[in-house]
């Protein structure tokens, strides 16, 4: 599901930091993204608030704590921030999640003329919930039911050296954030329950699994998000229909060219994009009189 708020850019002339920040906070774009998080009617897997901002992403990290602290509702885990695979100049402040809420992402790129604001794109408030989902799957003629060897080929992906390096990638503290690449004719909750199961061997501690659709080069496609407290990152297995298999590691390349069967973020990636534009890096002080301001 989209929506959009209209961009209204703050100018940088007010020259009261605290109060353009603290603005945005109460503002029909950040209000929008709580009615989202909020939302009872169905369960909803994961949401983009997208903006546009000379604020670093580690103070901005710290002041939506502060928020979430403030509203009874604290982010009890550790949010990632990374750069994008696909676009060079935006990043993400990803993993958010509220106490109560799902987990959400701050999708950023750098605004010249805007402190902290709204992106001007078509859609700058995006959610996943069971509706959407249930209307995505539909699109495909998945394979709800496995014979003898359906499953064991399912089953066979979790032993093969793309998943091994897929878990030693996300065991890795330089890697933020991962995508294992998969093409499976079985339906996501099938990979899903797999996965699960492999994880657990592998020791691993997942506390949910929830269906997501992302978009890629203009066109959605699908992935199955797990929240882990071992290793303590959110990970994914991004999937392609193919009718002609079961499940196996990716042949084509997704996000990257690096290797077909995963994309992964790592922590070398993020200085490079923050030395190119001047962000703000905000005192505590000013952090917190942020928050007080909200």
């Amino acid at each position: 599901m989209n929506t959009n708020v209209a961009p209204k850019d703050i100018a940088l002339d007010n020259g009261d930091l605290v109060e353009t920040i603290a603005a945005y906070f109460r503002s029909e774009h950040w209000n929008k993204v709580i009615e989202v998080l909020s939302i009872t009617e169905e369960p909803v897997y994961h949401a983009h608030a997208y903006i546009e901002t000379q604020i670093h992403p580690m103070s901005l990290e710290e002041i939506v704590k502060g928020y979430f602290e403030k509203t009874g509702r604290p982010v009890h885990r550790k949010i990632e921030i990374f750069t994008s695979g696909q676009v060079a100049d935006s990043g993400s402040i990803h993993g958010i999640e509220p106490h109560g809420m799902p987990h959400f992402d701050m999708l950023w790129k750098y605004s010249p003329t805007a402190i902290l604001a709204p992106a001007k794109r078509e859609h700058n408030v995006e959610y996943w919930g069971k509706s959407y989902m249930d209307d995505f799957y539909k699109k495909y003629p998945f394979k709800t039911e496995l014979n003898a060897e359906e499953q064991a080929e399912l089953e066979r992906y979790f032993e093969t050296a793309a998943f091994r390096k897929y878990c030693e990638l996300n065991e890795h503290p330089d890697v933020v954030h991962i995508h294992a690449n998969v093409e499976t004719s079985a339906h996501p909750d099938l990979i899903r329950a797999a996965a699960l199961k492999a994880m657990a061997k592998r020791g691993w501690d997942v506390v949910e699994a929830v269906p997501v659709a992302f978009q890629m080069r203009g066109q959605m496609h699908g992935k199955v998000v797990f929240i882990g407290n071992t290793p303590e990152k959110i990970f994914d297995i991004a999937w392609a229909f193919n009718p002609a298999v079961t499940l196996i590691p990716s042949t084509r390349y997704w996000l990257t060219t690096e290797n077909p069967t995963y994309d992964a973020r790592t922590m070398h990636e993020l200085p490079l994009l923050l030395k190119r534009d001047p962000y703000r890096l905000l005192s505590l002080k000013e952090i917190e009189a942020v928050v007080a301001a909200i």
